[in-house]
């Protein structure tokens, strides 16, 4: 496992590949930052994940296990798929 880690943390310090400047893009690349720093992720992702639109919190959770630094508690199906909420905590 660590060495798969180190692979990975390899692979993504040497991609020359300009992350997007989306909330999604922006989110992965700090998140990689985590990776390559063996942080654990921060006691907000899950507001900040529900923050994100439906198809970008998938994308982002599905980037956070298979990276393995989300190995927590499931996501149900409502939560994935529940509209975005604002920063106030209410729905938009």
């Amino acid at each position: 496992m660590l060495i798969a880690t180190l692979v990975m943390a390899a692979g993504l310090a040497a991609s020359d590949a300009a992350v997007p400047a989306t909330p999604l893009g922006l989110f992965i690349a700090e998140a990689e930052t985590w990776l390559l720093h063996a942080r654990p992720l921060p006691p907000d992702t899950r507001l900040r994940l529900l923050r994100m639109q439906p198809e970008d919190r998938l994308q982002a959770i599905i980037f956070l296990r298979r990276a393995g630094l989300l190995t927590g508690a499931v996501w149900s199906v409502e939560d994935l798929l529940r509209p975005a909420i604002s920063a106030g905590g209410e729905d938009e």
